[in-house]
């Protein structure tokens, strides 16, 4: 490794992990990492955000999130406009992620957010998406509960299993089958924008 390269690994780890990632499981380290420094990111500047649409919403995150060998496109075509596209641009592993991205607005737009990323927007080539929620309202943490809480009882758009914690506050993993028979892990991103 060149001088000048390690030099930029040691100032950007997160760049580093990136550019080492040789799987899917790799990049998708390296991409819950990166999620987390953007919606802190994000959070702190909430003051500014909140009462904005989600698309300028999806605008800033999707700004904050790219990076050299990280392609983040907004509405990109994918069986229709999917509200952000992640592509890695390294020649060890491309890899692709979806995330749709709603202002929160009840446990029933969560569920039709999970649905348009899973039966419209997925191929199934992928074994991960997202689905982020912009909350404008105050008590996140209960709201995020009452949302796992609901997908737990209710299973929507086939759902195999309960819940699962992840280590980002305010986020959690659920497994949706998919129409090719897939396994589909979705990542759900709360982002707290009350102030």
């Amino acid at each position: 490794m060149s001088t000048s390269l390690k030099v930029l690994f040691e100032w950007f780890p997160v760049l580093r992990k990136l550019f080492e990632a040789k799987t899917a499981e790799q990049f998708d380290d390296f991409l819950d990492l990166h999620f987390e420094e953007c919606v802190q990111r994000m959070e702190a500047e909430a003051h500014h955000l909140n009462g904005d649409c989600e698309e300028k919403l999806s605008a800033f995150l999707a700004a904050a999130l790219s990076m050299p060998g990280l392609s983040v496109v907004r509405e990109g075509y994918s069986n229709g406009r999917v509200d952000l596209t992640i592509k890695s641009e390294s020649v060890k592993s491309t890899e692709k992620r979806l995330a749709e991205a709603k202002i929160y607005s009840g446990p029933s737009y969560h569920s039709k957010a999970i649905a348009q990323l899973i039966s419209r927007y997925s191929t199934g080539r992928q074994s991960r998406g997202y689905v982020l929620e912009y909350v404008a309202s105050p008590d996140i943490s209960n709201i995020v509960l009452k949302l796992r809480n609901r997908a737990d009882k209710e299973l929507p758009v086939e759902q195999v299993g309960c819940t699962e914690d992840r280590t980002m506050k305010w986020s959690y993993n659920s497994h949706h089958r998919h129409s090719s028979g897939e396994l589909i892990n979705v990542v759900h991103i709360n982002v707290n924008l009350y102030r």
